[in-house]
């Protein structure tokens, strides 16, 4: 289940992917934008085993020396971690603008569901929620 992979933490904005419809969750830093390869608007529609380029706009309140990114499904009643990891070079000062990137590979377990996924960013000193913010996807049946 582990298919999510963080390649880096960027600083500038850059677009590789459609603009997916997302719902803030909480914390006290902004959320701004999600985007996938391949997928936009309210539903990212996936296929299992094709990797999937993700970046999340976020603007901490914070200062932080390292974040914490949580992405989890809900599936059949269960919360199912995918990535609970620390960001490498992940420091941030509060108020300024960050893109987290990372890459998922839908499993084939997940084949002709309709699953909710969130993704938490926490600052790993404090255990602070940053932000929250949830999406829903489709994974194709094979």
């Amino acid at each position: 289940m582990k298919a999510f992979i963080i390649f880096a933490v960027y600083a500038v904005i850059s677009v590789n992917g459609g603009v997916v419809d997302h719902q803030v969750c909480g914390g006290r830093g902004v959320f701004i934008q999600m985007r996938i390869s391949d997928c936009e608007g309210a539903i990212a529609r996936m296929t299992p085993g094709v990797s999937y380029s993700c970046q999340g706009d976020i603007i901490p309140s914070a200062a932080a020396d390292a974040l914490r990114l949580k992405i989890s499904a809900f599936f059949n009643g269960a919360i199912i971690p995918i990535i609970d990891a620390v960001v490498p070079n992940s420091s941030v000062e509060a108020g300024l603008q960050y893109t987290l990137a990372w890459t998922i590979v839908p499993s084939t377990f997940l084949s002709g569901s309709t699953v909710p996924v969130t993704a938490e960013v926490v600052n790993e000193e404090s255990q602070e929620l940053e932000v929250c913010t949830g999406i829903m996807t489709e994974i194709a049946g094979v």
